[in-house]
């Protein structure tokens, strides 16, 4: 049985989609949620969220958040959310390059911590795009 899944950030709704299961990371391991789950809310992890309809596997980046779902319907909000398809990895190169020179040159904990963050984003996408892009 298939249910919703709205995957947002703060640009708004990054997509909706239907699926048959919903694999997120936590910080105490992978959850899979399956339809008619009793109602939870749980914060995520930086990693990968694996949806499935009709055998065809789905990833999607994602950059901290928090889940809720209740009544057959999952809400994701998080920092970032990409597709893996749709990952540049260039860019995400370029930003962990940038991110580096930031850690380097931060001239206090609030610059060090933001620049580290940045790291750690780009570091998920190029993660993401290595496991699962062919």
């Amino acid at each position: 049985m298939l249910f919703k899944v709205d995957l947002i950030t703060y640009k708004g709704v990054y997509r909706t989609i239907e699926t048959e299961k919903l694999n997120v990371p936590t910080s105490e391991g992978r959850r899979t949620i399956l339809s008619n789950h009793m109602p939870i809310v749980m914060p995520l992890s930086m990693g990968v969220i694996e949806t499935c309809k009709d055998k065809i596997l789905s990833h999607f980046a994602v950059n901290n958040g928090v889940m809720y779902f209740e009544n057959n319907q999952a809400v994701i909000i998080a920092d970032s959310v990409l597709d893996v398809e749709d990952i540049d990895i260039p860019r995400a190169i370029a930003d962990r390059e940038r991110a580096l020179k930031g850690i380097r040159s931060a001239r206090n904990e609030v610059e060090n911590s933001r620049a580290t963050f940045k790291k750690e984003v780009a570091e998920n996408f190029l993660s993401a795009a290595e496991k699962y892009l062919e």
